[in-house]
C-alpha cells in the first residue's frame, strides 16, 4: 500500500514539475519568439492588403515593351548582310521594338546584342544616358521631371541592393515624384528591367523580416527561418498542453469520462 501511495505522490510531483517546466518554457519561448511573430503578422497584413500593381511600379509607368511584327524575309536578310559594321556572329533571335519613336530590330547573338535602325538602315549602338532618359519619359503615363540618373555596374550591386540579381550595366533613373520611383534601364537591351519605389522598398524590408534572410532577402530555406519555425511550433504545442491541463471544461469532461 505504501508503495502505491509513494508512486502516486511521485507521479503528482513529476506532473507538477512538468507543468512548471512547460509554463516556464512557454513563457520564455513566447517572449523570445513573440517579436518575430509580430513581424510575421505585420508582414502578412502588409502583403495581403497592398496594391501589388503599385509595388511593381505599374501605376506610373507602362512597362509593356512596344513591339511590331516583321517578316524575316530576303529583304531583312540582305539588310543584315550588307550593313557595313556587321559580322558573321551567330544570330539567336530577332525582335522588332520601338524605342524613342524609332523602329529597331533587336538582334540577339551568341556574344552580344545589336540594334538595327530600320529607318536609317544602320547599326545602332546601345542606349546612351540621354537616350535612356528619353526612353523612360516615353513610357510614363504623365509628364514628370527626372531627379537623378546613375549608371549601375557590377561593383555597385551589393547583396541587399534593390536591383540585386539583375543584368548590368543599367541606368538608374529616379523620378521627381513623392514615391521616389527609380526605373532601371538596361541600355544594351533597350529594356526597362525593374521599377522600384518606396512601397516596394517597404515590401522588401518586411519580406526580409518575414523570411529572415538579412543578406539577399530571397533565400527562404535559411537556417534562421528553420530554427524560428521549430521554436514557433514548440511555443504553440506548449500552449496547447497548458490549455489541456488547466482548462476547467476539460477537467469536468475528464471526471465525467472516468466516472
Amino acid at each position: 500500500m505504501y508503495f502505491y501511495k509513494d508512486l502516486f505522490l511521485y507521479n503528482q510531483l513529476m506532473g507538477i514539475k512538468t507543468q512548471r517546466f512547460t509554463r516556464k518554457t512557454h513563457r520564455y519561448l513566447g517572449l523570445f519568439i513573440g517579436i518575430q511573430f509580430l513581424f510575421w503578422t505585420v508582414g502578412g497584413l502588409y502583403f495581403s492588403w497592398n496594391d501589388m500593381d503599385d509595388v511593381h511600379g505599374e501605376t506610373l509607368l507602362d512597362k509593356t515593351e512596344h513591339r511590331f511584327s516583321f517578316q524575316y524575309d530576303e529583304r531583312t536578310k540582305k539588310l543584315l548582310q550588307h550593313l557595313e559594321e556587321w559580322d558573321s556572329k551567330v544570330i539567336l533571335n530577332i525582335e522588332g521594338i520601338i524605342v524613342n519613336g524609332d523602329s529597331l530590330l533587336r538582334v540577339t547573338r551568341a556574344e552580344d546584342v545589336k540594334f538595327v535602325n530600320l529607318s536609317e538602315r544602320k547599326i545602332q549602338e546601345a542606349l546612351s544616358k540621354e537616350a535612356s532618359v528619353e526612353f523612360v519619359k516615353s513610357r510614363l503615363y504623365e509628364k514628370m521631371e527626372i531627379a537623378d540618373v546613375t549608371l549601375i555596374t557590377k561593383k555597385d550591386l551589393t547583396k541587399g541592393h534593390e536591383y540585386r540579381g539583375n543584368p548590368v550595366p543599367a541606368y538608374a533613373i529616379t523620378l521627381d515624384h513623392p514615391t521616389n520611383t527609380t526605373i532601371y534601364v538596361h541600355p544594351e537591351m533597350a529594356k526597362i528591367v525593374k521599377v522600384r519605389n518606396d512601397n516596394w522598398r517597404r515590401f522588401d524590408f518586411l519580406w526580409m523580416l518575414h523570411v529572415m534572410d538579412f543578406e539577399t532577402r530571397d533565400h527562404i530555406t535559411n537556417w534562421t527561418l528553420r530554427i524560428f519555425s521549430v521554436l514557433g511550433l514548440l511555443t504553440i504545442l506548449s500552449g496547447l498542453y497548458l490549455f489541456f491541463i488547466s482548462s476547467p471544461t476539460l477537467r469536468k469532461f475528464k471526471k465525467k469520462f472516468k466516472s
